[in-house]
């Protein structure tokens, strides 16, 4: 079982728009930044990537807005994988202010394994095992309330790590 990345930032006055709250547009850079972030601290920097002649692209983005942000407010950023199958890998990120908690904004993100020709391809098994430290198994899933509208509790998928011959 893994544990989740934390990466923190605290807004820049430049990233607020005219409302006084964070331009929406920057959450998407947030995010990115968090899982790269993530990435390289399991050793699989974008440049380490490319030496193996593999890329990982964000192939689908989905951002819920929750609350507004401020500048100079400090932002926790905390990173999951749900799942790795084959060239496919589905990523859940939560952003919330550092002193009160309050949740900001969640976001999920499906990246796509590349190789350096742009043809999918399955996640090299390296690349799985690292991944493997960002999968947390049986943790309430980001921003989820206990009774969601569907009925009962939304729990994380179990991560399934499919490591087949081509």
């Amino acid at each position: 079982m893994g544990e989740p990345a934390l990466w923190r930032l605290k807004v820049r006055h430049y990233e607020v728009d005219s409302y006084g709250h964070v331009n929406h547009a920057n959450y998407a850079h947030y995010f990115e930044t968090a899982r790269i972030e993530a990435l390289e601290s399991m050793g699989l920097s974008l440049a380490e990537m490319q030496r193996q002649r593999y890329l990982i692209f964000a192939a689908d983005l989905s951002i819920k807005y929750r609350s507004p942000a401020r500048a100079s407010e400090t932002l926790e950023i905390v990173t999951y994988i749900r799942e790795v199958r084959g060239a496919r890998s589905l990523w859940v990120q939560e952003i919330r202010e550092a002193g009160s908690q309050r949740v900001v904004a969640t976001a999920e993100v499906t990246g796509a394994f590349m190789t350096e020709t742009g043809r999918p391809a399955r996640a090299p098994h390296a690349f799985v095992e690292k991944l493997s430290a960002l999968c947390v198994v049986g943790t309430p899933a980001p921003g989820a309330s206990p009774a969601p509208e569907t009925g009962g509790s939304r729990r994380w998928c179990v991560c399934r790590w499919f490591n087949e011959a081509a």
